[in-house]
C-alpha cells in the first residue's frame, strides 16, 4: 500500500507541475533568444536517462530563437514517448533538417506507432492513446499537448505521423536565428 501512494503522488506532482507548466506558457510567453542547438543538445544528452532503446543524438551548429531549457524538455519529452513506444532492440533517432530560416528536429522512433483514428487527439490535454500503459509508466496525458505548446511559443509547429506496427515520427519545425 505504501509502494502505491508513493508511486500515485509521485505521479500527481509530475501532473501538477505539467499543469502549472501549461498555464504558464498560456499566461506568459518565455523571451526568445539565440540560442546554439548544439548546447540544448549537450544538455539534452546529460538529461536523459540510459536505459534502452539508446536514442541517437545528431551534432549542430545551428542558431534558433528559443528559450533553452523550454526547448530542451521539449525533445525530452518527445525522446521519452519514443522510447516508451519502442522495444529495447528498436530505434530512436533524432533528426534535423535546416533552410535558411527554418529548423525542422523531428523525433522518430520504430515503436509501437499509433492508430490513425487517435492521431487527431493525442496533443490534447489528459488524453491517452492507451490508457493502462500510459498509467504503468507514470504519464498522465499532458506531454504532447505541453509540446504542442512550447512549439507554439517559440513560433514553431508539431505535427505528429505514426504507423501502427511501424513507428511514430514527431516533427518539430522552429525559426533559426539568421545571421547578419
Amino acid at each position: 500500500a505504501a509502494d502505491y501512494i508513493y508511486h500515485e503522488s509521485k505521479r500527481l506532482e509530475a501532473l501538477s507541475g505539467n499543469l502549472l507548466a501549461l498555464m504558464g506558457l498560456e499566461q506568459q510567453p518565455p523571451q526568445l533568444e539565440a540560442v546554439p542547438l548544439g548546447r540544448v543538445l549537450q544538455s539534452l544528452r546529460r538529461a536523459l536517462p540510459q536505459g534502452n532503446p539508446v536514442p541517437t543524438l545528431p551534432r549542430s551548429d545551428a542558431v534558433v530563437l528559443a528559450q533553452p531549457e523550454l526547448l530542451c524538455d521539449m525533445l525530452y519529452n518527445l525522446i521519452q514517448n519514443a522510447r516508451k513506444a519502442t522495444p529495447a532492440d528498436g530505434k530512436v533517432e533524432v533528426l534535423l533538417d535546416e533552410t535558411p530560416t527554418r529548423l525542422t528536429i523531428r523525433v522518430q522512433d520504430t515503436g509501437c506507432g499509433i492508430p490513425p483514428q487517435e492521431l487527431a487527439r493525442i496533443t490534447e490535454p489528459f488524453y491517452m492513446v492507451d490508457k493502462s500503459r500510459a498509467r504503468e509508466q507514470g504519464g498522465s496525458g499532458m506531454g504532447l499537448a505541453l509540446c504542442q505548446r512550447i512549439a507554439a511559443v517559440h513560433g514553431g509547429t508539431l505535427q505528429i505521423s505514426s504507423q501502427v506496427g511501424v513507428g511514430t515520427a514527431v516533427t518539430v519545425t522552429l525559426p533559426k536565428e539568421v545571421q547578419p
